[in-house]
């Protein structure tokens, strides 16, 4: 697979500070036209008290496709919020960031149990995700990603990877199968019972019932995985503080399909529908980070990363390593 490096390790250059500054001062309307004349349709905006009207729809829809579903949540956002502080570093955004996670959730408090994922574990063991969504979108754009992640990967069996937040366990059974020495933590207990169901080489396998801020590894990783996780976790500037104790000298992290992308701020809650949907209905912490700003979180904690993308494929086949 022939791929695109982006580097992480270094600002932006001239012309493409020139890109994002005229995209910032656009007024709406002529972004929308712009996005029109590219094929693509501006998503309405909602507000936070039409929300819950919005998701109905969108809960229905699941009950009769998966692709129609995503379909109309692709067609919904909701508004920035303004005035977050200045220092995307500092502990007052933090709590801007929490706050409006409070207001979208509508809950009080978050805990790592939001996280849990209602399924059917005998279901699951027959037809996990993606294969239960009957979408050949879905589907192919998950094995497309999951071939990247391990074309990147740059290991050879046996070597100790950890995989954070394993969930369906997909990738980490992967891997365990080549030969690899495969230790998923996992927050969801369900999720690590059907992982150990699902595996073909459970004498590769290790599974952590636990959070990954908690885990502490007896021995450091030769390499550790993100993919559709990382945005999950309560404080990432501590997970990747953590990561350096994780992972030995000379391994790597790779964070694989994560929302790492212009937000209109450095990080925080997304607002595009589907994480709507994911964090209004769930509970889920559905975080996304700018490019830039997740450089600058790397190189705090010790990190040097590089992006690749597959030119053309799966949006998730994104994957950043991280190296020291």
């Amino acid at each position: 697979m022939r791929s695109t490096p982006v580097s992480l390790s270094v600002p932006l250059g001239p012309a493409a500070r020139v890109r994002r500054s005229i995209a910032g001062v656009l007024p709406a309307p002529v972004t929308d036209r712009i996005r029109t004349m590219r094929g693509h349709r501006p998503p309405r905006v909602v507000a936070l008290e039409d929300l819950d009207a919005e998701l109905e729809e969108a809960a229905r829809l699941f009950t009769v496709s998966e692709d129609a579903a995503r379909e109309y949540l692709r067609g919904l956002t909701m508004a920035v919020p303004q005035g977050h502080p200045e220092d995307p570093f500092s502990k007052e955004y933090e709590a801007w960031v929490w706050d409006l996670y409070h207001r979208v959730s509508g809950r009080p408090e978050y805990s790592i149990e939001n996280e849990a994922s209602p399924f059917n574990l005998d279901e699951a063991v027959a037809a996990p995700y993606p294969y239960s969504t009957g979408s050949t979108a879905v589907v192919g754009e998950e094995l497309v990603a999951r071939g990247f992640i391990i074309s990147t990967l740059g290991l050879a069996p046996p070597a100790r990877v950890v995989e954070f937040g394993s969930g369906w366990g997909n990738l980490t059974n992967d891997l365990a199968q080549m030969g690899f020495e495969m230790t998923a933590v996992e927050v969801e207990e369900r999720f690590c019972a059907l992982t150990e169901r699902r595996s073909r080489q459970p004498e590769r396998l290790h599974v952590v019932h636990s959070g990954m801020l908690e885990f502490e590894p007896e021995a450091p990783f030769d390499a550790a995985i993100f993919y559709e996780s990382f945005h999950h976790c309560a404080d990432h500037m501590a997970m990747l503080d953590k990561l350096t104790r994780v992972v030995g000298p000379g391994g790597r992290v790779l964070w694989a399909g994560e929302p790492i992308q212009p937000l209109g701020y450095p990080w925080g809650l997304r607002l595009d529908g589907y994480s709507l949907w994911s964090t209004r209905t769930h509970g889920w912490l559905e975080l996304g980070f700018d490019e830039n700003y997740f450089a600058r979180a790397l190189e705090r904690t010790g990190w040097r990363g590089r992006r690749t993308r597959l030119p053309s494929g799966s949006a998730l086949a994104d994957v950043i390593v991280g190296e020291r």
